[in-house]
Parts: C-alpha cells; sequence; structure tokens
C-alpha cells in the first residue's frame, strides 16, 4: 500500500457552491472523517510533526467559527427584512412584489422569507427592499 504525504497533497477547490445545501461542499464532518483516517493510517515509525497537527485543528476551528458567524449574520440580516416591502424573483423568473411577514430558520440555520403569505423565499432571491 503506497503513502501519501497529507502536506504535499493539494486539496481541489470547489468551481461552484450549491446554494440549495448551504455551499458546504467540504464541512466539518468530512473534514473530521479525513483527520481519522490520516491518523488510523499514520505510521508510527514515520509520524508526523505535531506542531502541524495543532496547526490542522486551529485552522479547522477558526473555519468553524466563521462558519457559524456566517450563518448568524445570515439570521439577522433575513429577520431585519420583517415588516419591508420587497421585490424578488420567483422560480419562474417573475418579479413578485409583498410585506415579509416573518422568517423561519431551517434546521440548519438557512433562512426563508415568508412574503405576502408565500412561505419559502430565499433571502438571495430579494433584490429590491423599501
Amino acid at each position: 500500500m503506497s503513502t501519501v504525504d497529507p502536506t504535499s497533497a493539494s486539496t481541489p477547490t470547489p468551481t461552484t457552491v450549491d446554494r440549495k445545501t448551504g455551499g458546504d461542499v467540504f464541512g466539518k464532518d468530512a473534514f473530521m472523517k479525513l483527520l481519522v483516517e490520516q491518523l488510523k493510517h499514520q505510521s508510527p515509525d514515520n509520524s508526523s510533526d505535531p506542531n502541524a497537527f495543532i496547526n490542522q485543528m486551529t485552522q479547522f476551528s477558526v473555519l468553524e467559527q466563521l462558519q457559524n458567524q456566517s450563518t448568524a449574520q445570515q439570521q439577522q440580516s433575513a429577520a431585519s427584512l420583517i415588516g419591508h416591502n420587497v421585490k424578488y424573483l420567483d422560480n419562474d423568473g417573475n418579479t413578485v412584489q409583498g410585506l415579509v411577514e416573518a422568517v423561519d430558520y431551517s434546521s440548519n440555520g438557512v433562512p426563508t422569507l415568508t412574503v405576502a403569505g408565500q412561505a419559502g423565499v430565499a433571502p438571495g432571491q430579494v433584490f429590491q427592499v423599501r
């Protein structure tokens, strides 16, 4: 079995972000699985630098905090739209106008708006706020 040096492996960069899944192309669960696998297959006679491991964990922690901050900011921005008239594009590309009545948060914290009785409007669909 061949061994791959984790410090020399290149990381693929995502070219597109799927907005429906929150854009989490390589999330914390995948990172932890990769880290566990790396530790499982680490050779006892060729251990990695402990500082590199600490650096990886620090980077992971910072990334997680940035993701949490981004989610909180999205929620606050959506909540600030309550009571405002907005224009947005529906799924058919038609312009719809109405009053933001409520904000709903899914289990992963992604907000959706209820505009003039129409639930499930993504804040990213809004292009004008009055």
